[in-house]
């Protein structure tokens, strides 16, 4: 008996690794085919396929794994995980979601709530967001502004903000700026419309609107100057030196800053996770003060989106001042998204910087 247990054993181990094989090639069959693609509705069609055949959770794992870049594309076809586990489970669905790509997931997912139930089915699932993290709860409540604008219509920029608005006062701690954030990215883009909407609110002779209109006021100005680069990005053909001038121009200091931000943040899905594009495009900023900040924006916006190297390999080969201020903005959010205050301190390469991480941790 004992002999045939033996000789049985190799037989189960075989059989296991041939499954494993076997699930690796199909996944890696629907992912080629994803990758291959260079239209977002074919790409959608053979995510699908991936998730109905392995669950949704490993079909997360098996995209955060293909080697997409982390670009509005991938955050975009990630979409179609939170669609799918908002039309099967309803509001439980959200315990499936992975913060991978910007938390696309999430963004799916509330996309469709408020589709289903407006502002009432949002409440429910801003709750479940908030249990899950703060990170998760800020990038639910930017999925929210990018809903409620896309489905009141791009001519109701200031109903939507309003909204959001609503929102903070009903339910706890909702992180209003990021709401308002995701509205003006929505008017800016109008990624969930197929096409630019005639609608939005945008003159093309303008780089300052809508930032610059009476309407909107102080509360809602962050958000915009946050997104108004992206705008004057494709106004300029993409001319990111002419952008940082238009930057300058700005006089509130804090504007200013905002402004300088987002543009750092339209080169992170240029660079395509490479430092040394990153460095060069950053010193097209007008001075060294925002060529530092840009390097670090850039370092925070990978961390963010997921990515654990990039961002350790621009600070850890920056220099002088901008070292510092790289490391400074990368440890703010690595205190954000880690699930333990060491977590992410080993992934430092300067000793000195790797010692005040976990000090501070």
């Amino acid at each position: 008996m004992l002999k045939k247990t033996q000789k049985f054993v190799p037989v189960i181990a075989l059989l296991v690794i041939w499954l494993a094989v076997s699930y690796a090639y199909q996944a890696s069959g629907e992912i080629a085919a994803i990758k291959k693609s260079r239209n977002l509705q074919e790409q959608s069609k053979f995510y699908n396929e991936l998730i109905n055949r392995v669950g949704p959770e490993q079909a997360q794992e098996d995209l955060l794994r293909s080697g997409l870049p982390f670009t509005g594309e991938t955050h975009l076809l990630n979409h179609v995980v939170g669609d799918y586990l908002y039309k099967k489970y309803g509001a439980a669905g959200l315990s499936y979601c992975r913060d991978y790509f910007l938390s696309s997931c999430y963004h799916g997912f509330v996309l469709n709530a408020i589709a289903s139930g407006g502002t009432d089915e949002v409440v429910k699932i801003m709750e479940n967001c908030r249990q899950q993290s703060a990170p998760t709860a800020a990038q639910c409540a930017h999925a929210v502004g990018h809903g409620f604008l896309a489905y009141g219509g791009y001519k109701n920029l200031l109903e939507a903000l309003g909204l959001c608005d609503q929102m903070s006062g009903k339910v706890n701690n909702f992180p209003l700026w990021n709401c308002h954030d995701g509205v003006f990215m929505e008017n800016i883009w109008g990624v969930h419309d197929g096409q630019p909407s005639p609608d939005r609110w945008i003159k093309s002779a303008d780089p300052f609107y809508p930032c610059n209109d009476p309407r909107i006021t102080e509360s809602y100005l962050k958000g915009c100057w946050s997104n108004q680069p992206a705008l004057m990005y494709q106004m300029f053909n993409r001319d990111i030196q002419k952008v940082g001038l238009e930057c300058e121009k700005v006089k509130h200091p804090d504007h200013q800053q905002t402004c300088f931000n987002g543009l750092a943040r339209q080169i992170h899905p240029i660079a395509a996770g490479s430092a040394g594009k990153t460095f060069q495009m950053c010193e097209l900023m007008p001075s060294a003060k925002w060529a530092d900040y840009c390097v670090a924006v850039n370092a925070v916006a990978g961390f963010s989106v997921g990515d654990r190297a990039t961002p350790f390999e621009l600070c850890a080969k920056a220099q002088g001042q901008t070292k510092d201020v790289c490391y400074n903005e990368l440890l703010s959010m690595m205190g954000f998204y880690s699930k333990i205050p060491t977590e992410f301190c080993d992934k430092i390469k300067d000793s000195a910087w790797r010692q005040k991480c976990r000090q501070s941790a």
